[in-house]
């Protein structure tokens, strides 16, 4: 899923010199979840993608990316499935506001991603 991001963590830690053990200590993580980093088998969480923007001095932007990406598409998924509000509120109309800007929002970014791909 994120072998572009695993293949820069890869040649970053290379470049740096150090080996899985040494991110397995900075990181606070065993050598089994290092590997999956490694390997694209999962994206690393938001505190780990910092220590690594330290470790190597560099963003890893890519990773941001798929995972907006992978958000984006499961928030359009599931617009569709929210109830119906029957009691005319004024949270209502915020409510109804803010679905149509995010279901907006969504259908401009998915399509404008899938025309560019």
């Amino acid at each position: 899923m994120f072998t572009q991001f695993a293949h820069d963590l890869c040649a970053a830690r290379r470049k740096a010199g150090l080996s899985q053990r040494d991110l397995c200590i900075l990181l606070e993580l065993g050598s089994q979840d290092v590997a999956a980093l490694e390997e694209g088998v999962r994206p690393p969480t938001i505190e780990q993608m910092c220590r690594l923007s330290i470790i190597y001095n560099r963003s890893f932007t890519q990773v941001y990316q798929e995972i907006m990406q992978s958000a984006r598409e499961a928030l359009f998924r599931n617009l569709p499935d929210l109830p119906e509000v029957a009691e005319a509120k004024e949270a209502n109309f915020n409510r109804d506001n803010t679905l149509k800007r995010l279901d907006r929002e969504l259908t401009a970014a998915l399509t404008q991603n899938h025309a560019g791909a």
